[in-house]
């Protein structure tokens, strides 16, 4: 694994442990769970407006963990927050913590660069670069400075866990723009894997797609939680259910409910909660 380090400091490759911890929390269904990352006490607000108001919960190692909730309660901006990507706006600030894999991601010394690598993020609009299918992949290599890897075998590699390659495997100098909308997501989610990261996280990576390739999306990501930790932004109800192991419901900010996704949706502990599970409100 790629450790997260301070600004300046070396990065090395290398094998760590995750320590399990155990958040005390009465709106949790799951009594232990063994969580990649942790946020604790987190609040994100945009200038004086908070959107996101003192979240605890654990993101747990090798799953799917869902976000779900109206729109505007605050499901993106907390997926954007742990891997930073907040702070490209510059009336964006945090409280609490995310502690990722003993670190707490949210200081300022943290190289985002390095983050990113291991967080990597799918956005809800496919948005390929506007070169060939193969550079979409070298591109973000090279950029991330790991253009003396074999760059081949990794286009191939990532291609494959994206479930794309056989489908695309003889135009790889098409333009990615010439692919289909739901092949372009997951042309997103390759290049995102190419970079080796622990984490993936999702905004509604479906939700531009039809229900065919919506479909492949999904099945994808019951494949890849085998090896990589992933959080997911959906409106979809179904989908929540199909796909996660774990579900955050969030209103106006406020964690209201989390817990194990078979759990929640068929015996929840809050009213709100089944209320929207229900189509009450949305």
């Amino acid at each position: 694994m790629l450790k997260v380090q301070k600004k300046h400091a070396e990065k090395e490759y290398g094998e760590s442990q995750t320590k399990e911890k155990t958040l005390d929390n009465s709106k949790m269904n799951q009594p232990e769970i063994n969580s990649l990352l942790d946020l604790r006490n987190l609040s994100v607000y945009y200038g004086n407006h908070q959107a996101v108001k003192n979240v605890s919960m654990p993101i747990e190692k090798n799953k799917v963990t869902a976000f779900i909730g109206p729109s505007g309660c605050g499901k993106s901006t907390l997926l954007r927050t742990i891997n930073r990507m907040n702070d490209q706006i510059p009336i964006a600030h945090y409280d609490g913590e995310i502690n990722y894999d003993g670190v707490n991601i949210l200081n300022q010394d943290i190289d985002v660069v390095a983050l990113r690598k291991e967080v990597g993020m799918v956005f809800q609009e496919p948005n390929p670069f506007p070169k060939p299918i193969r550079k979409n992949i070298t591109h973000a290599l090279k950029f991330m400075g790991m253009n003396k890897l074999n760059m081949n075998e990794i286009v191939e590699t990532s291609l494959q866990q994206a479930a794309l390659w056989d489908e695309i495997k003889d135009r790889l100098d098409d333009s990615a723009l010439s692919l289909s909308g739901g092949q372009q997501q997951r042309l997103c989610i390759a290049r995102a894997l190419a970079l080796q990261p622990n984490v993936l996280l999702l905004d509604e990576p479906t939700s531009a797609l039809d229900p065919i390739s919506s479909a492949k999306v999904e099945d994808l990501v019951m494949e890849l939680k085998q090896h990589y930790t992933i959080a997911i932004v959906t409106h979809n109800m179904e989908q929540a259910a199909r796909i996660s192991d774990n579900t955050a419901f969030l209103y106006n900010g406020d964690l209201i409910e989390f817990g194990n996704t078979s759990d929640l949706f068929t015996n929840p502990k809050e009213k709100r909660t089944e209320d929207y599970i229900s189509g009450k409100f949305s």
